[in-house]
């Protein structure tokens, strides 16, 4: 089945060579067209100073507890309309004005134990960087309005300077593109195959006879001018 397989690919090369070749080109007109998307990341550390309550042996243990919580509750609230608005209103502040609707889709926020990640996506570079950098200041400035009842204190731990370039996505859909023409031209050449009533190697008139071949006659050299060579009669 392998051989046989392969013998018709090897056929049919043409259309496993245009199709993934003009796949290719459709490919790399996507990808360099493809919008740019940078992401800023920042991140705090969050840490709740409450008294602990009972033993004051498992006074740390409560401390990451409630901490952790605080974190929690700071991931919500980076998702808020209210941070949206100081963040917006810091940038404005800062000479970087940004619609408050691109900074609530830009931000995203996630945590890790007591860890708060903030990242800032969008198609510009330095405004990425600058919506992270006002998130991160705007946490730590705003604290106290956040958790009103609760001594909660976020130090900036990393300040982005950079974003980075996300082309993942569009790699992906190239790299498909290119393996679906691939799939595809064998589809059609198997396809093309099945229809065609002719014989085309010796392991096709054996398939079809159920008997060996014992021996093929070559074919005639060609002249030049592209006709075959006849003898002369004596």
């Amino acid at each position: 089945m392998l051989p046989r397989l392969g013998s018709i690919l090897r056929r049919r090369w043409p259309l496993l060579v245009v199709l993934p070749l003009l796949a290719l080109v459709i490919a790399g007109v996507n990808y360099a067209t493809t919008p740019r998307v940078y992401t800023a990341t920042g991140r705090v550390t969050v840490t709740d100073q409450s008294p602990p309550p009972g033993d004051p042996l498992y006074a740390e243990y409560y401390r990451n507890l409630s901490s952790e919580a605080a974190t929690d509750d700071l991931t919500k609230i980076a998702t808020g309309s209210v941070f949206m608005d100081d963040v917006t209103a810091r940038l404005q502040a800062t000479g970087n004005p940004v619609p408050e609707k691109d900074v609530r889709a830009a931000i995203n926020s996630a945590r890790v134990f007591r860890i708060l990640t903030l990242t800032a996506t969008t198609d510009n570079h330095g405004r990425a960087v600058a919506i992270a950098r006002a998130g991160l200041d705007t946490l730590v400035a705003k604290s106290p309005s956040y958790f009103p009842n609760r001594p909660v204190k976020i130090d900036i731990i990393d300040v982005p300077s950079e974003a980075s370039l996300t082309t993942l996505k569009a790699k992906v859909l190239a790299l498909g593109t290119v393996l679906a023409a691939l799939i595809a031209a064998a589809l059609i050449a198997l396809i093309v195959e099945r229809f065609d009533p002719r014989l085309h190697d010796r392991r096709e008139v054996e398939d079809v006879l159920g008997v060996p071949v014992l021996g093929t006659i070559p074919r005639a050299p060609r002249a030049a001018g592209g006709r075959r060579r006849i003898g002369k009669a004596a």
